[in-house]
């Protein structure tokens, strides 16, 4: 299993991890078939020929369609500029397809088709996936249009379960996604572009486009923007960078690295890290507060952190959020989903807490807690969250150091709205005022040398207010080793130099989103280059590399 960092969602859906995607293939789908829709009657309407080439090249490049002989052309319930091409097996229910055009230029607006149409074969490489996007924006959508979108960015492998038939085998999707460019760069922000949908074998289930409007938002010019090599010089510095070992790193052997510590929009003008949601500059500029990194030692017992049955899941319910479960819950389930096993208790107040479990070995590997509580008479102090964070971990941390590094995050207190943010909020409401009271997080690193050991820490937040843990998660190597003693060859300074010389950065523009509705303002920001992986340096060797992260 995988750690690092990784947490698997349960059924993420295509739409989750791209928000703008305007429909997924589903078999069988009411959308698809026009006995499902009272106003899809058969009618004299015909394909503009733009249209009709554009299903030729469909049946090119699918020449399974051709099987759906059954066939009608009405015009869109709802706009009746577009036209709805449906096609239909005249075998089986279950496999069809549907085609909106302009009712006058023939133009495709989207494309959507059954996922049984195809026999699920071998997975598809990458590339093969990319190709045949390609090929469908090309064909479907024209050259032009092409022209108007940047590079392809494929999707991770997503595992999506029908809700209403959780017994049915795991369909897995694949999402392309072309961003919309402006004077020739990227938005970032509000999806706009072309989506191409596959499965897992590269049968092309959906195409479909996002409108860009400006609607009057200013549009900053690229020239304004500083170099690259100007912006690297005020972002790039020492305090950007953590210095640590790892216990897998490169071919999965023991490392010290010098690693980037968040992923960064820096408004090109000022070189300035911003807020990705208001476009605003944040405090601190992204810099971690070296008040908040502590170095403690603890007492470990080394006590397994293992759940073989439901009992000693109510056991380690019990040691984390303080709560028994046989008297609180109603209600037990269990379930795997990926390589997890999860546990969970809940009532039919929405009340809840679960545990996820390595499927393997059984190992707790995080814990959630959506229980309404009480408030304390008194909200815990820094301090007292600290110590009742240590009192957790201590009993199950490995007893291969007692010198630990923590690492502290105040509340999260919401920004005051920007003034464009006001604007938009006009009319729905007061803006809340922010009391302070939310949560402390904390971060425990194993030390080794004096160092932080990046792949072996836990994680936990706690409710200020009522001291309940929320959220707890462990991260440890899937292999347990020696960490031998390493010296960096590179200081921090020539770490921050070979960064700067061989980690590109991106100009994009930047679109915030406030409640749905777009800022009267486009922001030109630096984006650094996350294609080949999380970028870091190998403080050993001296030379910069790519490593496995999660967005």
């Amino acid at each position: 299993m995988k750690r690092n960092g990784k947490r698997t969602a349960i059924a993420l859906t295509i739409a989750m991890v791209l928000p703008a995607t305007s429909g997924t293939a589903l078999a069988a789908s009411p959308e698809i078939h026009p006995s499902h829709i009272p106003s899809a009657t058969k009618s004299e309407e015909k394909l503009p020929e733009r249209a009709t080439q554009i299903v030729a090249a469909l049946e090119k490049l699918e020449p399974a369609l051709k099987a759906l002989t059954d066939r009608t052309i009405v015009k869109d319930g709802r706009d009746e500029n577009l036209l709805n091409l449906y096609l239909e097996s005249p075998e089986s229910n279950n496999m069809g397809a549907i085609l909106v055009f302009d009712s006058k230029t023939g133009e495709l607006f989207t494309y959507n088709a059954s996922l049984t149409i195809w026999k699920q074969g071998e997975i598809a490489p990458d590339e093969v996936i990319l190709q045949r996007a390609e090929k469908a924006v090309l064909e479907m959508l024209g050259a032009d249009k092409r022209k108007q979108i940047g590079s392809p960015q494929l999707s991770k492998i997503v595992e999506e379960v029908d809700p209403e038939e959780l017994t049915d085998p795991l369909a897995i999707y694949r999402t392309v996604y072309y961003p919309t460019l402006l004077n020739g760069l990227e938005i970032l922000g509000n999806g706009t572009g072309i989506y191409v949908t596959t499965d897992y074998a590269g049968h092309i289930l959906d195409v479909s486009s996002t409108p860009f409007n400006l609607r009057g938002a200013k549009v900053p010019d690229p020239k304004t923007a500083l170099t690259p090599e100007a912006l690297k010089k005020q972002y790039f510095t020492p305090e950007r960078l953590d210095l640590g070992y790892v216990l897998e790193g490169k071919d999965a052997k023991p490392g010290m690295q010098y690693v980037w510590m968040n992923s960064p929009y820096i408004d090109a003008v000022t070189g300035k890290q911003i807020d990705f949601i208001q476009g605003t500059e944040i405090a601190g500029d992204g810099k971690r507060n070296p008040a908040n990194l502590k170095k403690l030692t603890l007492s470990p017992k080394g006590k397994p952190l293992i759940v073989k049955s439901r009992a000693d899941g109510e056991k380690v319910v019990a040691s984390l959020f303080g709560v028994d479960t046989k008297e609180r819950f109603t209600q037990y389930n269990t379930g795997e989903v990926d390589d997890e096993f999860i546990h969970s208790w809940s009532d039919d107040d929405g009340d809840e807490v679960s545990i996820s479990l390595d499927a393997s070995t059984g190992e707790v590997i995080g814990a959630n807690n959506w229980m309404e509580t009480k408030s304390l008479p008194v909200p815990l102090s820094k301090e007292e969250a600290l110590k009742k964070a240590i009192a957790i971990i201590e009993p199950y941390v490995a007893k291969t150091s007692t010198e630990w590094q923590v690492e502290i995050f105040d509340p999260y207190k919401q920004p005051k709205l920007a003034d464009w943010m006001i604007e938009l909020n006009e009319g729905e409401g007061e803006e809340e005022e922010d009391t302070g009271i939310g949560t402390y997080s904390f971060t425990f690193y194993e030390l080794h040398d004096g160092l932080p050991v990046f792949d072996r820490y836990y994680w936990m937040r706690i409710d200020i207010e009522s001291g309940q843990v929320l959220r707890f998660i462990v991260n440890l190597p899937e292999k347990e080793g020696t960490l031998p003693i390493l010296k960096p060859s590179v200081t921090e300074q020539q770490a921050v130099e070979i960064v700067a010389k061989n980690l590109p950065v991106k100009l994009s523009y930047l679109w915030p989103t406030y409640k749905g509705k777009q800022a009267p303002f486009l922001t030109l920001v630096y984006t650094i280059d996350k294609s080949k992986g999380w970028p870091y340096v190998d403080a050993v060797n001296g030379t910069l590399e790519w490593g496995e992260y999660e967005e």
